[in-house]
């Protein structure tokens, strides 16, 4: 797991809400009733970021997600990426048991937090 010091340490750097403003147009949010309960943002041919609150967690939200982004995705590019804490196996995990290989290591820059960065092919129709 990601400790909760570098995690706290991203948040206070104000990259999240920075984060978030730069790419709104490339944001979409899943709600149940009007509640936010998860969002996956991309760009370029990236899977950007993709969250689900944890009480929402093996729902079916973080699936419904991930494919509404790789069909975008895929519309468009034949290889997509994204990026996930290493040490989330939870998530890491996830991303291989839908099709997803891991292709590098590397630490983000900023605070040092080991991630990988994953790729995916389209399969041809």
């Amino acid at each position: 797991m990601i400790g909760s010091d570098a995690v706290e340490g991203y948040i206070a750097s104000g990259a999240v809400p920075k984060y978030y403003t730069e790419r709104n147009a490339f944001l979409w949010v899943a709600e149940l009733g009007e509640e936010p309960v998860g969002a996956v943002v991309i760009k370029d041919n990236e899977i950007h970021l993709m969250m689900v609150t944890v009480d929402h967690h093996r729902k079916g939200i973080g699936e419904a997600l991930l494919e509404h982004g790789e069909r975008l995705l895929f519309d468009r590019f034949e290889t997509i990426e994204l990026e996930s804490f290493r040490d989330n196996a939870q998530a890491v995990n996830f991303y291989r048991k839908h099709g997803w290989q891991a292709v590098s290591e590397y630490q983000m820059p900023e605070v040092g937090i080991p991630m990988v960065r994953m790729e995916k092919q389209r399969i041809s129709r």
